[in-house]
């Protein structure tokens, strides 16, 4: 699977996040419209692309597609499945081994970390403080210590996945960006982007995460 993803294929999945018609996406990345058309195919091929819904406007059938990647769907059901919350240091190496050894494949670490947070740690959150609840989650993992928990902003100091490594003029978390999104979509049933904008990886010495609430359409 991995082979046939090139450049363009992952930047059509990256901003898959809300529903786009091959003229939007082509628009957006500056691209013709035949060649969106292409890598769409592959990509529904590969079960990482579907169509959302098809409307018809002026005798012409409009499709929108959606990224798989951000829905909880196992892509990836055997990588984690024996896992229990209790073996907390097991998941904490796993997470961290999968993450550092698969860097170039960011979008990827994210699913994982989403189905991570969707199916494993999700139920272990309180239903009328899921933000303050996933902080205490965070540091119950020793994931890090969080100090900063807004609906906006969650902010990691001693970052399990990232401290002290090296700087790489990018941020080291995929996989905790996926980890935040599956909670909060399996706790709140609402669809979220999560990004980090400043870890270890950007010269930082905390990981800040934006959270972002996406529209329905």
């Amino acid at each position: 699977m991995l082979r046939k993803l090139d450049n363009t294929r992952l930047k059509i999945l990256e901003i898959l996040t809300k529903p786009m018609t091959t003229t939007e996406i082509a628009r957006k990345l500056n691209l013709s419209k035949s060649t969106v058309s292409h890598h769409l195919k592959i990509l529904l091929d590969l079960r990482l692309v579907k169509v959302e819904r098809i409307e018809l406007e002026k005798n012409f059938i409009k499709k929108y597609y959606v990224s798989t990647l951000n829905m909880p769907n196992h892509l990836f059901p055997d990588i984690f499945k024996d896992v229990k919350l209790s073996d907390r240091e097991f998941l904490r190496a796993l997470l961290r081994s999968f993450a550092l050894l698969n860097l170039e494949n960011g979008i990827f670490l994210r699913k994982v970390g989403l189905d991570v947070g969707y199916y494993l740690l999700a139920n272990n959150v309180e239903d009328e403080r899921v933000h303050e609840s996933v902080a205490d989650l965070w540091e119950k993992l020793r994931l890090g210590n969080v100090i900063e928990v807004t609906p906006k902003s969650f902010v990691v100091e001693d970052c399990y996945m990232c401290s002290n490594l090296p700087p790489i003029n990018d941020t080291y978390c995929k996989t905790d960006e996926g980890i935040l999104e599956g909670i909060l979509l399996k706790k709140t049933g609402e669809k979220h982007l999560v990004r980090e904008i400043r870890c270890w990886g950007t010269g930082d010495e905390e990981c800040e995460f934006k959270i972002e609430k996406l529209n329905k359409n």
